[in-house]
Formats: structure tokens, C-alpha cells, sequence
């Protein structure tokens, strides 16, 4: 990961030493190595850097990278990269600001890096959108977004551990609390019309996604709930 980390770097131009870049490398992969994170790991890092090498081709079969050329394509993926290597820099599930630290972790770095200030925004616009997916409206905001959430489309099997290792980071909220605030957070996905963003994600992971969204079980307060109000007969 860490060469891929400073190539991706060269691409752009960054003007610090070689040994900076291992370094500030080297900084992130340990940042997700952190204690208190069971599922927003290396593992994660490397998952999505996966799927978005995926998306490379698989968008370009389905037509969506039609309208920019080569280069173009090439550029937005790579601010794409350099979005997700940093979008979980920081994360805390005790907080409700991860994805602003994170966006100024890349900020300090970039500047360090030498980094043009157009790519500054334009990474530090995606690692912000990171926080409110469903406002995805760009291409480049629909894939990172697609890469990020792929998990939801994942195997049943592979779902129930990655269900299973967010619970494990949110140790601190008691069960009940976490099973009804979990189950809203997933159904929000679930009633949207399209949970993926790019036909290419849709393609392959919509209806997996779909499935595992809906068996996620309903918490027994808004059971409770839901009798209460239900219509008389």
C-alpha cells in the first residue's frame, strides 16, 4: 500500500523528498491501524482502493466515462484515491467531526507535499462528502461514495461481519440504543430509490445490497411502535 501511497503522490507533482512521502505514508497506514477500529481498518483502505480499480473498467463499459477523455478519467480517479486514502484518517465513533479531521489531516500534508491548491480543494471537497454520502451529485462524488458503501452489496456472510465489527466501534452506546439508532442508519440506505450512485455499482451490487439491508431485523421498541399506531379496524 505504501508505494502505491507515493506514486499516487509523484502523479501529482508533490515536491517532498521521497523519504517524506514513506513517511507520511507510513503515518496513515498507522493511523488505521489505531485501537477501538474493528472495521474502518487497512483493511478498509485496502478494499476500497479495490473496488475503485474496479470501477476503472467497469465504467467505462456502462458508458458513464463517455463525455471526458483518457486523461481526464485518469485525473479523476486518482483525486478519487487520494480522497480515500485519507477519508477515515481519523475516526473516532466516540466523535462527530472524523471527517473534518480528516480533511485537515490531507490539508496539512498536501501543503507539504507541495500539492496544487485546485487538487487541495477538490480531495478535501470528497473527504468532506464522506459524511453525508447521500449528497452525492458529481461523478466523481458518485464513485467514491459507490466505493466506500461497496460493502453493503457485500456476501451475506461478509455483511454480518462488517455488521458485526461497526457494533464492536460503537461499544460505548448501549445495545438497545444502538440496535434502533443501526437499524435507521441502514433502512435510510434502503429507502432511498437507488442505494448506488453509478450504474456500474448498481449493476453489481444493488440487489445484494438490498437483501442484506432488508433482513437487518427491526429493533423491538419500534415493533412496539408500529403496533401501537397501527390503524383499528
Amino acid at each position: 500500500m505504501q508505494p502505491r501511497f507515493a506514486a499516487l503522490l509523484s502523479r501529482f507533482g508533490a515536491t517532498a523528498p521521497e523519504a517524506g512521502l514513506d513517511a507520511a505514508g507510513t503515518a496513515l497506514l498507522a493511523a488505521y491501524s489505531t485501537p477501538k477500529r474493528f472495521y474502518h481498518t487497512a483493511a478498509h483502505l485496502a478494499d476500497v482502493m479495490e473496488k475503485l480499480d474496479w470501477a476503472k473498467t467497469a465504467l467505462q463499459d456502462t458508458g458513464e466515462l463517455d463525455m471526458m477523455t483518457p486523461r481526464e478519467a485518469a485525473r479523476m480517479f486518482d483525486v478519487i484515491e487520494l480522497a480515500l486514502w485519507y477519508h477515515d484518517a481519523v475516526y473516532d465513533a466516540t466523535l462527530k467531526d472524523n471527517e473534518a479531521k480528516s480533511r485537515d489531516w490531507f490539508l496539512k500534508d498536501a501543503k507539504i507535499f507541495g500539492l496544487a491548491e485546485d487538487l487541495q480543494r477538490d480531495v478535501a471537497a470528497l473527504i468532506d462528502l464522506t459524511a453525508h454520502h447521500k449528497k452525492a451529485a458529481t461523478l466523481p462524488e458518485r464513485i467514491l461514495t459507490d466505493c466506500d458503501l461497496a460493502i453493503l452489496g457485500a456476501a451475506p456472510a461478509d455483511f454480518a461481519v462488517y455488521d458485526a465489527n461497526i457494533r464492536k466501534e460503537y461499544a460505548h452506546v448501549p445495545a438497545a440504543a444502538y440496535k434502533t439508532g443501526r437499524y435507521n442508519v441502514l433502512q435510510g440506505f434502503l429507502n432511498q430509490p437507488q442505494v448506488f450512485k453509478t450504474g456500474a455499482f448498481r449493476n453489481k451490487y444493488e440487489a445484494a445490497a438490498r437483501a442484506n439491508l432488508s433482513a437487518t431485523p427491526k429493533p423491538a421498541v419500534l415493533r412496539l411502535r408500529d403496533w401501537l399506531i397501527k390503524p383499528k379496524r
